[in-house]
This record gives C-alpha cells, sequence and structure tokens, in this order.
C-alpha cells in the first residue's frame, strides 16, 4: 500500500517463469522472470505519520493482473504478447509508417514499439473509462483521460508517423475484443467513438505545430550546449499548444533534456494571477481594486 492510508498484512502470490529453481530471493526484485499474480491486503490499521491506528472498520483488499495471469497460461515472456494485444497491434500496423511491433523494450532505440504498447493500453483505459461515465476535460479525472488520450495521439503521430485520427479507429478493436466479458463497451460504443474522436482532432489541430516548436527548441538547446528546457517554453507548450506537462516532460527525457519544473510552477501561478484578477476587474465593471 501507500505510505500512508489504510494498510495491513499482505500476501502474495509469485510466478517463477524458469521454475525447477528456488527463487524466495527474487520475490520483489524486480526480476523479469518472477512476477506478482495475485495479493491479499487484509486492511485492518490507518497509518500516518504518528504510526499504526486501529481502524473500526476492517475489510480484504484483493486483486489479480489479469494480463500476467493470462501471459503465464499463455506461456509469454510479456504481456503485450498475449491474445488480447494482437488484434490492437495489428490495426496500429496499419496506419504506422515504420513498420511492424517487434516487441524490443530494452534496445527499443526508435521508440517504435514503446508506441505500439502505450496507444493499444491507452485505447483500452480510454474505452472502459469512457464506458464507466468518465469523461475528458480539464479536471479531476477528466483531466486524467485527456492527458492519456494526447499522450496516444503523439505517441502515433510523431513517433509512427500515422495519420492525424488513427487513434479513435482503435476504439471498434476494443469493443470486439473486450465486449463479451464487458457488455457495457458495446453498449456505449459510439459515445466512445464520437468523445474520442472530437478529442482528438482538438488535439491534432496543436499536435503538428507542438512537435514543430519542440523540435526547433530541442535544436536549439543542443547547439547551445544546454540541457534544460525554461518554465517559460515549457508553459508556452501547456498554454498555448495544448501539452500537459507530463507529455512535455516525456518529450524531452526522450531527447535527453529536463524541465524547469520549477520555473514552469512560477509561470502557471503568474497565469493564475492574472486570471484571478481579469475575474475581479470584471465583477467590479473594470473599477480599479483597492488595496
Amino acid at each position: 500500500m501507500g505510505d500512508t492510508g489504510p494498510c495491513g498484512p499482505c500476501s502474495e502470490i509469485h510466478y517463477d517463469r524458469i521454475g525447477g529453481r528456488n527463487a524466495r530471493d527474487l520475490v520483489n526484485a524486480d526480476d523479469p522472470d518472477v512476477i506478482e499474480i495475485w495479493n491479499i491486503v487484509f486492511i485492518q490499521y490507518n497509518r500516518d505519520e504518528k504510526g499504526l491506528a486501529q481502524l473500526p472498520q476492517q475489510h480484504i483488499d484483493t486483486g489479480m493482473g489479469l494480463e500476467r495471469l493470462v501471459s503465464i497460461l499463455q506461456d509469454k515472456s510479456s504481456n503485450y504478447d498475449i491474445d488480447a494485444f494482437a488484434p490492437l497491434f495489428q490495426k496500429i500496423e496499419e496506419h504506422s509508417k515504420v513498420g511492424p511491433y517487434e516487441g524490443k523494450v530494452e534496445d527499443d532505440t526508435t521508440l517504435k514499439d514503446t508506441a505500439y504498447r502505450a496507444i493499444a493500453d491507452h485505447a483500452r483505459t480510454l474505452s472502459f473509462a469512457i464506458a464507466d461515465g468518465a469523461v475528458p476535460n480539464n479536471e479531476g479525472r477528466g483531466y486524467v483521460l485527456r492527458r492519456i488520450l494526447r499522450r496516444a495521439t503523439r505517441y502515433g503521430q510523431q513517433i509512427l508517423k500515422a495519420e492525424p485520427g488513427f487513434f479513435s479507429t482503435l476504439v471498434p478493436v476494443v469493443v470486439e475484443t473486450f465486449g463479451e466479458a464487458f457488455p457495457e463497451l458495446i453498449k456505449n460504443q459510439d459515445t466512445i467513438l464520437e468523445i474520442i474522436r472530437e478529442e482528438e482532432q482538438a488535439f491534432s489541430t496543436m499536435l503538428e505545430r507542438g512537435i514543430k516548436f519542440f523540435t526547433e527548441l530541442e535544436g536549439e538547446l543542443k547547439e547551445e550546449g544546454k540541457k534544460e528546457v525554461t518554465g517559460e517554453k515549457a508553459f508556452f507548450l501547456y498554454d498555448t499548444l495544448g501539452f500537459p506537462i507530463d507529455l512535455t516532460e516525456l518529450m524531452a527525457e526522450e531527447a535527453g533534456l529536463q524541465i524547469d519544473t520549477k520555473g514552469f510552477a512560477e509561470e502557471m501561478e503568474t497565469q493564475k494571477q492574472r486570471s484571478r484578477q481579469a475575474r475581479s476587474a470584471a465583477k467590479s465593471g473594470g473599477a480599479p481594486t483597492l488595496e
């Protein structure tokens, strides 16, 4: 569980893909062949800065990694090699101008396979979330969905060289793959498709400009021997071009750069102050604010 909040004793099931050995010391050691597939947490305490306190209501929190379990049943070394991902990768390949999925991870220098995995994952996430009633917007969970969609769109258009509009074509594939087990996907397919199509179209108009701006900025920084994108530039991408800061951070990381997050936060606070002043002026009819 987290550093604070509800917690308790935990029982876990781990599976060793290799077998025939004592893998005890490899449990929770980030070994790709020794993976956790199930856990049970007996929630009975609340942890805060003072320590543990008994909860008045206690329960069991259990969870299983579906893709991990399927990878074992299908004898696959990666979750992304299971049959549930194959139709999505095939559809993405139809739009990719840089070739099919090859399953590369550490040696994925072009980020092609990373893009395939991210796009497939994000298509599933958005389809299920929208089917459950969530909608991309600028607040709370809605902004999480908007960031996910824009991240997937950027991966497709910049890394895979896909045409704008490619991402929404994955929705019918998600529905066909998972609809029998999750009928809400079938019921809400038209809504899911409409929302994702509109969001993708809205961002695609800014994405090309944003990629061009960042590519030029990357070239300038490297010519000058600099490694940091200023907060001002990061905020321009956010405020003017609709790039969430985590997307800009991802692009910077791929380019071997860093973001001045403190400067970005200062730019954000300045913008909020301007907005508050504008609202205050509108309420007062343009009269000066008295200190």
